[in-house]
């Protein structure tokens, strides 16, 4: 008997050696250099808090933004559109919500309040401004040309995955730095069993694009109430898709919010595959008037 005992110990013993041993020489061998590629891959978001919320920034994967119809997602998009421009990126932006001139003055608002904060007036007032003066609408321009002129943007209710490789590919030989921006991304009501299978596999070979070809990509998914709901409230989804992607940004604010013309507080619930935090919190200011995001 004891020495059934003993040979279960020294069984136990030798399982743990090799448990310990096999991650001891993953620590030995590969962590750090890993580490520090992960690190040195982060982009700043132009959003002190959500860098923090984000591990340093963003990272060559798949982030998807999940949230309510017509919420901050597509303000929150044309941002990105903007920072990602004007720190080297070339953008492409396929959309089905937005035009060009949407877009356009969006950037025009958030230009304008950047330069005159509270003094800035509402857009309509704006274009005016630009439009009456010729000198005015120079220095607009000198200003945004950098920006616009590396921001592609293409209208579409769907793009194909392949469609976006081959867009990559083609960019990235003009640019080693690209950026990919989807907000067409919208699923149906009632899923069927189908549908959900086919949904996945889009998700997946997005997903997998974006590491394959170290592109930082933002995808609009917008989903149905009983799986947003659930995700929220931190459970899973039936279209699974916090296993399937490697980052979540959920959009929530608080409710209800009286005056949509003032500033509000955004919470942002980041989860993260690839962060040892998995679940963090970014609080952000946002302006309707302006599409201007800030740290709240």
């Amino acid at each position: 008997m004891d020495q059934a005992i003993n040979i279960q110990t020294m069984d136990h013993n030798s399982n743990k050696e090799k448990a310990s041993s096999s991650l001891w020489h993953y620590f030995e061998k590969d962590f750090i250099d890993e580490t520090i590629t992960q690190y040195e891959q982060k982009v700043s978001t132009g959003l002190s808090n959500l860098d923090v919320a984000l591990d340093g920034g963003i990272s060559p994967q798949l982030y998807c933004l999940i949230g309510r119809m017509s919420d901050e997602r597509n303000p929150f998009l044309s941002f990105m559109a903007e920072h990602l421009a004007s720190n080297g990126y070339t953008v492409l932006y396929f959309t089905n919500h937005d035009t060009e001139n949407t877009l356009l003055q969006q950037i025009l608002a958030r230009h304008d309040y950047k330069r005159y904060r509270d003094q800035s007036p509402y857009l309509p007032d704006i274009i005016n401004k630009i439009s009456s003066s010729h000198r005015t609408l120079q220095e607009y321009q000198a200003s945004l040309y950098p920006i616009l002129t590396t921001i592609q943007v293409e209208t579409c209710t769907y793009i194909d995955a392949e469609v976006v490789e081959e867009k990559i590919s083609s960019y990235k030989k003009m640019n080693s730095k690209v950026a990919i921006l989807i907000d067409e991304q919208e699923l149906p009501i009632q899923h069927s069993k189908i549908e959900r299978i086919r949904e996945r596999i889009y998700l997946k070979n997005i997903n997998k694009i974006a590491i394959q070809y170290e592109v930082p990509i933002f995808m609009n998914v917008t989903l149905a109430k009983g799986d947003f709901e659930r995700i929220t409230a931190g459970f899973r989804t039936t279209l699974e898709i916090e296993t399937i992607v490697d980052n979540i940004i959920l959009f929530t604010k608080p409710e209800p919010i009286h005056a949509t013309l003032n500033p509000f507080v955004l919470k942002l619930v980041i989860r993260s595959k690839s962060s040892p935090y998995h679940s963090q919190m970014a609080h952000l200011t946002y302006h309707p008037t302006h599409f201007y995001f800030q740290d709240a």
